[in-house]
């Protein structure tokens, strides 16, 4: 990466491997959680290609982790969580989202349950740690929360598991979805889970020494050359060809995630209280009117690069949504994108139209 386009400065931070992601061709960077992400290698298209068929290892550093641990640490889970984190075992990781106390989405992480009363909370892309901190201390929890160093990279593609195998063991065939095992390697503890941000299988590894996740990262390297491995990053073609939902793009802390297919994530049944509850049933009285669907659709005049945000849709023509992360889909030989709108969208889709003259068929992502 040529400082001549990009500079890094204490609020933008490099990671152990962005000389790493330098060396192997990065084409474009973006910033996420305040740290340099990878978005592009070769191509967006040659990336998604390459991602659907092989393997690819991942600089996803930009995961910050907050670590909380103490006596009541999972009171503090509990309340901050829509999700019914109260069963929680540990060996495993839930997809948890977070709302403010009107219910909006605040960011949608992943849990990891280190231990009856220790837990690390992977972000996605917005900033948390004081939103957690200060609800432990006004609500008189008291646990011990901190950004933690831990850093993350994820294998991800259809030979992950093979790949895996010959670094850690067979032992990771057994491992499940949303599993996750501790592992000893240079006399560090890593952290393998069966998680990330694809549909092509994958893993992620969390790290508490940087010194660690450069031996492991080319370890990784030089063991998936016969399985024509790459470095590469999440790729837009393939999450949104899966569903896979971006906080920041599809949904803000102005939706309640029953507008994102998120509702089977917010237990509003259970016997506590938690942040953002109220809100959520005085809406559910009310009604969730929102929902979230794939578009897919044909339009010549789309300018390059082949994805942006935030094309208008139209009712009638009158402006009543926007589509984000569209994008060229070679699977469907179309374009695709995220839109949030009415439930009645499905009975009148006839009225709606692209930049008001753009058909388009939808599918409820639930």
């Amino acid at each position: 990466m040529s400082n001549e386009f990009f500079s890094t400065s204490n609020r933008i931070k490099e990671t152990p491997f962005t000389s790493r992601n330098n060396e192997a061709g990065v084409k474009k960077y973006s910033v996420y959680n305040n740290t340099l992400i990878p978005t592009v290698f070769k191509s967006l298209k040659n990336d998604y290609l390459h991602l659907t068929k092989h393997v690819q290892l991942w600089d996803v550093c930009c995961q910050k982790i907050i670590e909380i641990k103490g006596k009541k640490s999972h009171d503090l889970l509990k309340y901050l969580f829509c999700r019914d984190l109260s069963n929680i075992i540990p060996g495993r990781a839930y997809y948890s989202p977070i709302v403010n106390f009107e219910g909006g989405i605040l960011n949608d992480p992943v849990v990891f349950c280190l231990s009856e009363n220790h837990f690390l909370i992977s972000l996605s892309d917005s900033d948390l740690f004081n939103w957690v901190s200060a609800i432990n201390h006004t609500m008189n929890f008291n646990a011990d929360v901190f950004e933690s160093d831990r850093i993350t990279i994820a294998i991800q593609g259809p030979k992950s598991e093979l790949l895996l195998c010959k670094v850690f063991g067979k032992e990771i065939e057994k491992l499940k979805y949303f599993r996750f095992e501790n592992y000893v390697f240079n006399n560090d503890n890593v952290l393998v889970s069966k998680t990330g941000f694809s549909k092509q299988t994958g893993y992620e590894i969390i790290l508490s020494k940087n010194q660690t996740g450069v031996i492991l990262w080319d370890l990784i390297m030089k063991e998936g050359v016969d399985l024509n491995i790459r470095v590469g990053c999440p790729n837009m073609i393939e999450r949104v060809e899966n569903h896979l939902l971006s906080y920041g793009n599809e949904m803000t802390n102005k939706n309640f995630p029953q507008d994102c297919g998120l509702g089977k994530f917010c237990s509003l049944d259970v016997d506590f209280d938690f942040v953002g509850k109220s809100a959520l049933l005085k809406q559910r009285d009310k009604g969730f009117n929102k929902s979230i669907y794939q578009v897919k659709f044909d339009l010549d005049i789309l300018p390059r690069p082949p994805f942006f945000n935030n094309l208008p849709v139209f009712n009638e023509g009158k402006e009543d949504g926007r589509v984000t992360s569209v994008v060229w889909s070679p699977k469907y030989n179309k374009y695709l994108g995220f839109l949030i709108a009415n439930k009645d969208l499905v009975q009148n889709q006839k009225n709606y139209s692209i930049h008001n003259e753009v058909s388009f068929d939808i599918i409820e992502i639930n």
